[in-house]
């Protein structure tokens, strides 16, 4: 495996990834696999190279709430390891897939070089822009900008997220993300198909609501 093939080492030397290779484990990972628990201590950082994983939390009676998806490549809840707290929720594969563990304490030694540092802040930060934007949401739109909003921003969740966790996300209840969604289908914006919400026309959005 070619380490510089990764944003994370793109600029790294030759020695360098040849020690970095010592600290690595590749991970084949099947579709619903756990990477990592909620309360476990962070070893590794996570990088998925192949596949899509979700973060999600797990209510009493069992449901998910996904807080996040992923696609390659990307790193995977990095906050644990520099803050050394203990996940903040589970993760999970939602496909088939690989991802590189590297081991945080030694890996810290890289750190300064090749831009790492840099990489990884770029990485929190569209982090922290995602959820800064689901907060903002919550306190300025009405519901039901607030969904379309979600959806023309995040078009790939939007299909790929259950209706109780785009309901969780969002801050409304799942009733009223039902009826709202019913107006968004009369509006050709949506569509039902295969039991799966489907965006039939996104550009639509922009016709009816502002933000």
């Amino acid at each position: 495996m070619n380490l510089k093939n990764y944003f994370l080492f793109k600029n790294l030397d030759d020695k360098d990834l040849n020690e970095i290779q010592k600290i690595v484990i590749i991970k084949k990972l099947k579709k619903n696999d756990i990477v990592f628990y909620e309360k476990e201590e962070p070893k590794y950082l996570h990088l998925l190279i192949e596949g899509s994983a979700r973060v999600y939390k797990a209510d009493n009676k069992g449901n998910e709430l996904i807080i996040h998806k992923f696609k390659p490549v990307s790193l995977i809840a990095e906050l644990p390891n520099f803050e050394n707290i203990p996940y903040p929720a589970n993760c999970a594969m939602d496909s088939d897939g690989v991802i590189l563990k590297i081991e945080f304490e030694k890996f810290k030694n890289f750190m300064q070089k090749g831009d790492v540092c840099m990489q990884i802040m770029s990485s929190l930060l569209r982090k922290m822009k995602y959820l800064d934007g689901i907060i903002q949401n919550n306190l300025i739109f009405d519901t039901e900008t607030k969904i379309a909003k979600f959806i023309y921003d995040n078009p790939e969740a939007f299909e790929d997220l259950k209706q109780h966790s785009i309901a969780a996300l969002l801050n409304i209840k799942p009733e009223t993300l039902s009826r709202k969604l019913k107006k968004f289908k009369t509006l050709g914006i949506i569509k039902n198909e295969n039991s799966k919400l489907q965006i039939i026309n996104l550009e639509k959005i922009k016709e009816y609501y502002s933000w």
